[in-house]
């Protein structure tokens, strides 16, 4: 019996149209740019696995932003997956937290396109195994476990009398009962793609995660990593990773295809080009065109007069041009006369967008307390500089103000009786 070529498939996953954070009007296209950007990128990543072509593609879930995308969001991430489709590239696409509405019996973000484009595109909104053909007829199965919303797969007995950490587990028991279904409904002679959009233990979250994936669910390793699973294909977390490196199946979080904010500054973003086989998958990640993030924070407090230099210099090693860029700088006060903030703002002016241009402003604190020690100095002028030097009373500095110009006038009055 011939061994079966391995599939060459692409795994993408959180396009997520429709953020559109650091962006603006772009009068090109009518779009905000961040749009333009994810849209761009999504663009690249499927003609450069056309290019290598690929004979089926994956998608985990997280289309857009929000789970009422707009008529604009949705016609230009339809525009990308025609892409795949017009060239008889079969995709199978599983709801993420982004794609499911939050109440029963609403039609979730990418329910329309299973609907329309006939046997081409395969949507997972529940956990089942799609049978299908590649492009060239080879056989392969998908087995999907999309995002579980704890409102819409526990009732409301099942959680009430329960604490957080006892209502998460009941979650990760489901994803646990739902993937060894999927396994025991998969035959173990035919590739297989498991699809998850949902966290696993010991990933790495994208810094801009930390906050609201508290208290995540998250699957366990063991539960993917198991025949009849020939690679494991995961959305929801932004960050590229291989959670059971150097070992079958690959366990793959392919990342988001675009940066969303700082927190992603350092990130690469793209896709995975994987080849399937029973046992003996392999896969790249490819980095795709994005819009750069550039964050600048720089101290030149011991810089003496030559401060803008110094500034000029720091920006001038950071690939500014068409960036989003935020830039902070800490300086002494003595050094502000010798600052030149519109050459500062010049050499930003190839930006894309600057978000941030904050000076940090330190005071010679021991400088200050030296005068406040001379008698020529007027003792309203030396009660406020007093309250410059202390970060606790700055704010309070005009209420007691107020008060000690009382006390000073009372000891005056005092002063001249005697």
């Amino acid at each position: 019996m011939l061994k079966q070529p391995p599939i060459r498939f692409m795994h993408f996953a959180d396009a997520h149209f429709g953020v559109e954070n650091y962006g603006r009007f772009d009068p090109e296209t009518g779009l905000n740019s961040r749009l333009v950007d994810f849209r761009n990128a999504l663009r690249s990543a499927i003609d450069t696995a056309l290019s290598a072509d690929i004979e089926l593609a994956i998608f985990s879930g997280d289309a857009y932003k929000a789970r009422d995308p707009t008529q604009t969001h949705q016609r230009e991430f339809a525009a990308c997956i025609s892409l795949l489709t017009a060239r008889g590239i079969p995709i199978v696409m599983l709801a993420g937290n982004h794609d499911i509405p939050n109440t029963k019996g609403r039609a979730n973000a990418i329910e329309i396109f299973g609907a329309l484009s006939g046997d081409k595109v395969h949507v997972i909104d529940q956990p089942r195994v799609v049978r299908l053909r590649t492009r060239s007829g080879i056989p392969v199965q998908v087995a999907g476990m999309p995002y579980l919303i704890k409102s819409l797969v526990l009732s409301r007995e099942a959680y009430k009398d329960k604490g957080v950490q006892e209502t998460t587990q009941l979650i990760v028991d489901r994803y646990v009962a739902g993937i060894e279904m999927l396994a025991a409904q998969c035959d173990p002679n035919v590739p297989t793609i498991l699809m998850g959009h949902f966290s696993v233990t010991n990933a790495k979250l994208s810094a801009n995660q930390v906050g609201y994936l508290t208290n995540e669910p998250e699957v366990p390793l063991s539960a993917l990593a198991r025949e009849p699973f020939d690679y494991v294909a995961l959305g929801h977390i932004h960050r590229f990773q291989d959670l059971n490196k150097g070992m079958q199946p690959p366990v793959i979080y392919s990342g988001s295809v675009e940066r969303i904010d700082f927190g992603e500054i350092a990130e690469k973003k793209g896709f995975v080009i994987g080849e399937l086989s029973k046992g003996d998958t392999e896969y790249r990640h490819i980095e795709g065109p994005t819009r750069t993030f550039v964050e600048i924070d720089v101290d030149v407090m011991e810089t003496g007069e030559d401060v803008t230099d110094h500034l000029l210099k720091a920006i001038g090693k950071q690939p500014v041009r068409n960036a989003v860029v935020k830039m902070s700088y800490k300086i002494r006060s003595e050094q502000l006369p010798h600052l030149r903030e519109p050459d500062i703002r010049s050499a930003l002016s190839e930006a894309f967008m600057v978000v941030s241009l904050h000076k940090n402003v330190q005071r010679d604190t021991s400088a200050v307390r030296s005068k406040l020690l001379t008698e020529s100095l007027d003792p309203m002028d030396a009660i406020g500089t007093y309250f410059d030097t202390r970060e606790t009373l700055k704010d309070r500095k005009a209420e007691l103000l107020a008060y000690a110009e009382t006390l000073v006038k009372e000891l005056e009055a005092d002063e001249a009786l005697k």
